[in-house]
């Protein structure tokens, strides 16, 4: 499982918005952090995907979400290296620091159960709104933590526990986020 790119896009416009850095190192921080973290993994479930790998690219199944979870969290470890190489803009660092053990700690789950990515991104990226733009940058983001999540249950997708789960998941990216 990835995190899907359209939930990377807000994260990297939140980290945009409240970086000191300005021009070229936002640019590069940007780029980096949006193939890395979403581009790869999405290639890498089409891939798998169109090889026969997977039955679906939704990967309805546990069994199946395991080496793309693996491979999402990865990926999103090597992309905290790859933006000091490039010379990113600080603000990516912190954001892939705390993306690099969500997806790490949704992949040891996945080893033993099924947990909503999809809620857990949301989540994260309404954490990461509330710890840089406080509760009223934040609150559309739980609007939409909540409407995803309710969408994941009325598609059944998902149980409310997995749900839950995935939305606590990003409980610890406040760590890696909360300004100091």
């Amino acid at each position: 499982m990835c995190a899907p790119p359209v939930l990377i896009l807000p994260l990297i416009a939140l980290a945009v918005w409240y970086s000191d850095d300005v021009g070229a190192a936002v640019v590069r921080g940007s780029l980096t952090f949006f193939l890395v973290t979403a581009v790869l993994p999405s290639l890498f479930v089409y891939l798998a995907y169109r090889a026969g790998f997977v039955t679906s690219p939704d990967l309805p199944g546990r069994s199946e979400r395991l080496q793309p979870a693996i491979f999402a969290a990865v990926c999103a470890v090597a992309a905290y290296p790859l933006l000091r190489f490039a010379e990113a803009a600080a603000i990516f660092l912190p954001l892939s620091a705390a993306l690099a053990f969500q997806l790490t700690f949704l992949a040891v789950v996945t080893v033993w159960w099924k947990i909503s990515y999809h809620a857990a991104i949301v989540a994260g990226l309404t954490v990461v709104a509330l710890a840089w733009g406080g509760a009223t940058v934040s609150a559309p983001f739980v609007a939409l933590s909540v409407l995803v999540g309710w969408a994941r249950l009325y598609l059944q997708r998902h149980t409310r526990a997995q749900v839950a789960a995935g939305w606590l998941s990003a409980v610890p990216v406040l760590w890696w986020t909360w300004p100091v």
